[in-house]
Parts: structure tokens; sequence; C-alpha cells
């Protein structure tokens, strides 16, 4: 099997998150890389085959995607953080099976999945979100659509003693306004130190090394699923995300709301659920008894060590494709 490895222009937090899966997954032997060509021309073979596609083919030839991959020649694997078809050329244009995984599969992307999926002829698609995988098997024929939670790859981050934590309250990425607005006043106010997005998609730590350093700094970690975030992208689709299984492997106190399927996974809950009733006064309390947790976290780190990682998550995946 192949890896069509990706390769970035411009550079976004994501693009680490990407290629941190993909280091796993090429630890496996059985499979070599395959990076894609010049982006400008694939870009141009795209819209070629696009436009060919449609004069050349009828309705009831694009219909059943499995005709298409009658000749497996050779299996080709992608992983996606959002779908770019131009990063499957030109391999996706060649006979053979291919298989995806995809990131971001919320409810406001399902017709652009259902149609990359069957333009494609994608066999195989493993599904971060256990509520996005059943639907889309739900409403897309002829591929097999498999739940593959995200993981995390323990030993590129690290951690610090309790006393070297010098960032009380860390919220990375997308910000649950709700809350922060409940907890910020008073967290500054009593002189604790809080980081969060200032702005929309502004990015805390500049780099991957000083995000992984920023965690191994942070006492607690708020986290909120992408429903309670991003309406408007995620409906009701609650899932375990990185910065869950990133926060609990650099053995951050996590607070916020874990989605049911993270606690079907560990086994129990490994938050501490936030107090929408006193959420600053809850946060403030925690950081107060902050060395009556270290069980819990130390429970979290050994459960994301054994069960969590992308290594295992590999392996699930290799074992229905190879």
């Amino acid at each position: 099997m192949k890896l069509i490895v990706n390769r970035w222009g411009r550079h976004h937090v994501s693009h680490d998150d990407v290629a941190e899966f993909e280091a796993a997954i090429l630890s496996d032997r059985r499979i070599q890389p395959a990076g894609p060509l010049n982006q400008y021309l694939l870009a141009g073979l795209y819209y070629v085959w696009r436009g060919a596609r449609l004069i050349r083919l009828t309705d009831d030839q694009r219909s059943p995607p499995a005709r298409r991959i009658a000749r497996l020649e050779r299996d080709y694997f992608i992983v996606l953080m959002s779908l770019n078809p131009q990063k499957c050329l030109p391999y996706f244009l060649l006979p053979g099976r291919k298989s995806i995984y995809l990131f971001d599969a919320w409810p406001k992307f399902y017709p652009k999945i259902q149609a990359f999926i069957q333009d494609w002829g994608v066999e195989h698609a493993f599904i971060s979100s256990s509520q996005s995988a059943r639907r889309l098997a739900e409403r897309v024929a002829g591929c097999q659509f498999h739940w593959a939670p995200e993981g995390v790859t323990p030993q590129i981050y690290s951690s610090r003693p309790s006393g070297e934590r010098d960032i009380d309250v860390l919220q990375f990425g997308r910000r649950y306004e709700h809350y922060h607005q409940q907890v910020v006043g008073a967290l500054e106010q009593a002189g604790k130190t809080y980081l969060y997005e200032r702005a929309p998609g502004q990015i805390i730590f500049p780099g991957r090394a000083a995000f992984v350093d920023g965690l191994a700094r942070s006492r607690i970690s708020i986290c909120f699923p992408s429903n309670l975030t991003h309406p408007e992208r995620a409906g009701d689709v609650s899932t375990l995300t990185l910065r869950y299984l990133q926060s609990l492997a650099s053995k951050c106190l996590v607070v916020g709301s874990a989605p049911e399927e993270m606690v079907r996974l560990f086994g129990y809950n490994p938050l501490i659920e936030a107090d929408f009733n006193d959420p600053a006064g809850q946060l403030l309390s925690l950081l107060e008894n902050y060395a009556g947790f270290s069980d819990l976290i130390e429970q979290n780190y050994r459960t994301v060590v054994a069960e969590h990682t992308w290594e295992l998550r590999w392996r699930q995946i290799a074992s229905q494709l190879l």
C-alpha cells in the first residue's frame, strides 16, 4: 500500500497533526510513501479530468463507484484534514483501491463528502466521528465507512512538574465564547495566567515546538466539543478530537465537556465537567487544590499511552485494508 504524503504550501497548525498520523503510518514497513506532484500541475490535471469526465460519462456510468475500481492494481491511502481533491492526484486517477482517513466530517460537509467519495470511487472511508461514520454509511452507497477515532503520539509531547507550570488555564484552538466570557474577568482579577485566542483563528503558540512546550507548561486545559463551539458546522455531532488527547498526553487537568464517545472509549470520564453555574469559581478551586488531581492526571496519561495512540489507530485501520 502507498500513503499519499501531504506536502504543504502555506503552513497551518493542522498540518502538524496530519503529519503526526502519517509518521505513525509510515512506521509500518508494509507502507511506502507516494508524494504528490507540483500543486499547480495537480490543479490542472484535476480540472481537465473533471471536464472530461462530465462529457464522457453517462448518469448510469457515474452511479456505481465499485465498477470503477474493479481492477485493484494498487492500494492508495491518504489522510485528509478536509476535502482537497488536488492532494489525491495523480494517484486517485490510477486504477487501484482508494481509501481515506477524514478528520473534519461535519454535517455541513456531508454533501461534499458524498460527492468526493463517488467522484473518486473511494472504497474505504475511515471517519474520526462515530456519528458521522454512521450517518454517511446510510446516505452513500458503494463505500464502506468505518469509525476510527483520532489519536496522538505521546512521545512527541512533554510535561512539567506542577510547580514549573506557569500557565494556569489554557484554551487553545476554537474558543467556547459562552464559557470564556464567564471566566476571563475572574481569572484576570485573581492574577491567574489565562491564554486563549484573542481573535478567531489567532494562533497562541507560533510553532509546533512552542505549542508542545505551552501544553507542558499548562495546569488546566479547557476542552469543549465542536457542537458547542461551532454548532453551525458540527450540528449535533460531538466527537473526540485531538485537543483532548494532546492535553491528556501533556498531563494537563482537562476541564470542559467530554463527548459521549470519549467516555465510551476511555471506560470512564477523564475530564472535570464544567460547572456552568459557577465556572470561574470552579477553575479557581481546581487551581487551589490542583495537587489533589494528580492520580486522575496520571491515570489519563497511562490510558492515552495504552489505548489512544496513532500507532494503535493505524493497526486498527490496517486490519481492514491489509
